[in-house]
């Protein structure tokens, strides 16, 4: 039990009102102070601009294939990762964006098993026809697990997927800006 201010005891569940805002104030103060520690710790969430150039030199030595990269993106394309893996014989390269609409997509390139490389980031996924960009034409992949959208091209023993949340007309733009690096 506790006492009221003239020393008389109150029992449990007879509180009052003012009682209940004082302690709705106490739990504001501690969210609010939770909160404004979060944002002087993060208080920069702009995204940063990778240089994949490194990354991309790493793959054309690597690769026994025609490593592609987007050439000419305007600069709203922001790089935010980049990697060149090898498994076995088949070598991997990605680069990954934030679109001009806030996005993501990426280029997916390797010489691996192409069904298998086409799960990786439109698992499930289920045919939508084909669209020709430049002189390619190119399979539409939607509904896939993780990315809900993907382009697809096989050449020369070579899959590339240009895949992510981005929508069709962005993923287009960066499949026609592909060029052999």
């Amino acid at each position: 039990m506790t006492t009221t201010g003239d020393g008389r005891a109150k029992r449990r569940g007879f509180e009052t009102t003012g009682d209940m805002v004082r302690s709705l104030v106490v739990v504001l103060v501690l969210v609010f102070v939770v909160v404004a520690l979060n944002v002087q710790r993060h208080p920069d969430s702009e995204v940063r601009r990778f240089d994949y150039s490194g990354v991309f030199s790493q793959a054309r030595d690597k690769a026994s294939y025609d490593v592609l990269a987007p050439i000419g993106l305007p600069d709203a394309w922001v790089p935010t990762s980049a990697r060149t893996t090898r498994a076995g014989a088949a070598v991997t390269w990605h680069v990954g964006f934030v679109t001009p609409a806030d996005d993501y997509a990426a280029l997916e390139q390797s010489d691996g098993n192409p069904a298998a490389f086409v799960r990786q980031f439109a698992d499930g996924g289920d045919g939508a026809g084909s669209v020709v960009i430049g002189t390619a034409t190119w399979r539409r992949v939607e509904g896939g697990d993780p990315e809900p959208r993907a382009l697809v091209i096989e050449r020369d023993a070579v899959t590339t997927v240009v895949a992510g949340n981005a929508g069709w007309a962005e993923l287009r733009e960066l499949a026609a800006s592909l060029q052999v690096g």
